[in-house]
């Protein structure tokens, strides 16, 4: 019975993929392209806001009327936050058109409740008269118009 047993380890030791490796035509693995991005871990930081918080926020000019209120986020093709598109005029959201604003053109302040607050330097005449931003091709990708910056800039 000893001498089966010593037979069979013997023999599947023999049949492993090791004992039977063969000389032929090589197989090589493709390595990992060396410029392939790997993740990157992050923290928050102070005085960082999400873009959740951002869309929906309303906005105020400078006497403090409302101006719109922020429906999107646009961010560069390196992950800057590029512009915000304020949705202005109408009601309820009936005849309210779009314009596209540089981030840095506004000013983001807490109030006593903790809550954010947008301030742009603009009047409601100069947004009517600023172009319609418009998503141009599938996926939103760009823009029809160009934007102008404020009459001035604002105080930070």
């Amino acid at each position: 019975m000893r001498m089966l047993t010593a037979a069979a380890v013997g023999l599947t030791l023999a049949a492993s993929p090791l004992a039977l490796a063969q000389t032929g035509p090589s197989q090589t693995t493709t390595p990992a392209p060396t410029g392939s991005i790997q993740p990157q871990w992050y923290s928050h930081q102070a005085g960082e806001m999400r873009a959740s918080k951002l869309i929906g926020t309303r906005v105020n000019n400078e006497a403090g009327e409302r101006i719109g209120e922020i429906n999107e986020v646009v961010l560069s093709k390196n992950g800057d936050v590029a512009a915000v598109i304020i949705g202005v005029g109408g009601f309820l959201g009936i005849g309210e058109r779009e314009v596209a604003v540089k981030f840095e053109s506004l000013r983001l302040t807490q109030d006593a409740n903790d809550n954010t607050v947008v301030a742009l330097s603009a009047t409601k005449d100069s947004l009517r008269a600023a172009p319609e931003w418009r998503w141009s091709g599938e996926g939103g990708t760009g823009t029809t118009g160009k934007g102008t910056p404020p009459a001035e800039k604002p105080a930070k």
